[in-house]
């Protein structure tokens, strides 16, 4: 029938028959009675020999289990019953609970099934039947840190062992008794009573370790590496800062790296001394890296006073800009070779416009003063010449933003500047550099300018010659190359297009503008 008659709802459905099983009245407990056409009837008394076969391959079977361990079967929400139910079949298993201390467990099933959950089962419960529970005795203020970080240290030690470890209760904060109620111990003769000191650990102390003998042994022995140890470091009370950082960042970056707790300083306590507690590995480790911290800020702060050295000179304000180079290029490469710095005198105070003084180490500032005097030992050889060159050929020279008049500077090593006289027709240049590289220069300079002088003589007139030629395109390139090398202030004009005018305009030449009317309704 199975549960609810599912079975034989099933078949009278499919057949259309109908099934009657005796009573309690009836005299005959064994005959079933089918009713229905003759074709259905036979298709019910085969299907009812199928289930009946399929019966006859159901077995059940027992086994003999500690009631103290039947728990392991319901817990974690019968973790493990489902497992073997769906392992093996479904099977079916029930616990008999006759009597309190029943140790009789019922699988029932197919026969093949039964037996193989019924040795998975023997191979699970036979090991628990010579477990023994161990105690490790550990004070409960370590027990947080052999816990770890959501108790994964203590559940590796569980699983690599195979046991089960169990923390002791916490206990209740005894009451203050009142010295009165501590003398209620005394006798009438006026003699205390008094108790042996007892030497058995706490309960609070004490962990329960539950397994194979040999396994308990273990998982005791790797609790106990759990427990931290505490090193202590002397560092001096003015190092605290650097060592803790900003925001303790310092410290929280030692205590992620190793695993430990710090300490830094005790109410009360020597202020010079940081606490680093953990295992003692990582807490090995942790203390050669402060250690190392401390030795490197003492080094650090005792070099400090032979880094405050200065010294001034006077130099004349006219090579400032030299030394100081394009975009302080010059200054800069010798302050980050002799790690100094170097402060020139500010333009508004005339009385010590000429003072350039050097900041850094002794050593180093006499290396940055001499790197600056041969610095301008070369400026003081430099010569500086001036040439006349012809307006027409000053935009060829200096190019499209001045790319041109750069890539001679580049080449022979010199400077290069604009240099008008008030009249756009006479420009000229001046080049400076050393004697040899400033001739140079000129040469090529001069070699460029009869060159494009030929070909404006060779080329036909063009438009903008009425305008001022290609001097004034020299003039609106250089505006790029900078304001103060413009070679003229002169602007060229320029005109809207304008409407009524047949050149700017040559296709509404012929067109007339077509005529407005008043509106009338």
């Amino acid at each position: 029938m199975s549960k609810n008659g599912g079975n034989l709802q099933k078949i009278c459905e499919k057949t259309g028959a109908r099934i009657i099983f005796p009573t309690f009245k009836n005299k005959d407990q064994e005959s079933v009675t089918i009713i229905g056409t003759e074709e259905a009837v036979k298709n019910v008394q085969k299907e009812v020999e199928v289930l009946l076969k399929n019966l006859e391959d159901v077995v059940e079977d027992s086994i003999l289990i500690s009631p103290k361990f039947h728990n392991y079967f319901v817990m974690q929400r019968g973790q493990l019953l489902r497992e073997i139910i769906k392992e093996y079949g479904g099977v079916f298993i029930t616990f008999s609970y006759v009597g309190k201390q029943s140790t009789k467990v019922t699988i029932k099933g197919a026969k093949a099934c039964v037996e193989a959950a019924k040795k998975h089962i023997q191979g699970i419960f036979d090991p628990l039947g010579s477990q023994v529970t161990t105690q490790c005795v550990i004070p409960p203020k370590f027990h947080p840190f052999i816990m770890g970080p959501i108790c994964s240290r203590i559940q590796q030690i569980a699983r690599d062992y195979k046991v089960q470890i169990k923390f002791p209760d916490t206990e209740k904060a005894i009451r203050k008794t009142h010295p009165e109620v501590q003398e209620m111990g005394k006798e009438k003769g006026g003699k205390n009573i008094k108790k042996p000191a007892s030497t058995s650990p706490k309960k609070s102390d004490t962990m329960s370790i539950s397994g194979k003998a040999e396994n308990c042994k273990e998982a005791a022995q790797a609790l106990e590496t759990l427990v931290p140890v505490t090193a202590e470091v002397q560092v001096p009370f003015h190092l605290h800062p650097y060592i803790i950082g900003h925001k303790g960042s310092g410290l929280h970056k030692l205590i992620k790296d190793f695993e430990v707790h710090i300490q830094v300083s005790q109410p009360g306590g020597n202020f010079h001394i940081i606490s680093i507690m953990g295992l003692e590995a990582n807490v090995k480790q942790a203390k050669t890296k402060l250690q190392n911290q401390v030795k490197a800020l003492q080094m650090e702060l005792d070099d400090q006073p032979l880094r405050n050295f200065r010294k001034t000179f006077r130099l004349d304000p006219k090579y400032h800009s030299k030394i100081f180079g394009n975009k302080g290029i010059l200054i800069s490469q010798i302050c980050t070779e002799y790690d100094v710095t170097v402060h020139f005198s500010k333009k508004g105070n005339n009385s010590i416009q000429d003072q350039i003084t050097i900041a850094g180490s002794k050593i180093n500032i006499l290396g940055a003063y001499d790197a600056i005097m041969n610095l301008l030992h070369k400026i003081e050889k430099t010569v500086s010449k001036e040439i006349p060159l012809n307006h027409h050929v000053c935009a060829n020279i200096f190019g499209f933003g001045g790319k041109s008049i750069q890539k001679i500077m580049e080449q022979f090593q010199v400077d290069i500047r604009v240099h008008s006289k008030g009249s756009c027709s006479n420009s000229s240049i001046i080049v400076s550099g050393s004697s040899c590289n400033v001739q140079k220069a000129i040469e090529y300079i001069l070699s460029l300018e009869k060159h494009f002088l030929s070909v404006g003589k060779s080329d036909p007139p063009l438009d903008h010659h009425k305008h001022g030629g290609l001097y004034n395109t020299a003039a609106r390139t250089s505006t790029s190359f900078g304001k103060r090398n413009s070679l003229c202030n002169a602007k060229p004009t320029t005109y809207p297009p304008r409407a009524d005018n047949s050149e700017d305009f040559p296709k509404l030449k012929h067109q007339t503008s077509p005529k407005f009317q008043p509106w009338r309704p």
